[in-house]
């Protein structure tokens, strides 16, 4: 890659950032070797705690259960409906959504 590809990248990589709402690895909660971060920033013993609790209570909320069936009945009824490859995408996308933010609230629950 020559340099002007380089700086091509790296100017595209900069306004997309600037001026679209993009997210990061830095936005979504990880595990560090320093603990756990959000937002790129360390969160402390009390707030793993609330967030550990707030998953907890989501879980058993009937809201919860009737979200995300709904996310899953909405991905197959996509799926059944589907025509063309985009179509077959989008609705795995859909129940792709539906499976990660249920894992993501078990793995909260366990932090």
């Amino acid at each position: 890659m020559n340099e002007q590809q380089i700086f091509q990248r790296k100017l595209a990589q900069f306004l997309a950032s600037e001026f679209f709402y993009t997210i990061t690895e830095d936005d979504v909660l990880k595990k560090t070797g320093q603990g756990w971060t959000h937002k790129g920033q360390p969160l402390t013993e009390g707030q793993i705690n609330v967030l550990k609790k707030e998953a907890k209570t989501l879980s058993e909320t009937n809201l919860y259960s009737v979200l995300l069936a709904e996310i899953r009945w909405h991905a197959r009824q996509a799926l059944e409906k589907a025509v063309t490859e985009n179509d077959i995408i989008a609705a795995k996308l859909l129940a792709y959504f539906a499976d990660v933010l249920e894992s993501k609230i078990e793995k909260l629950k366990l932090l």
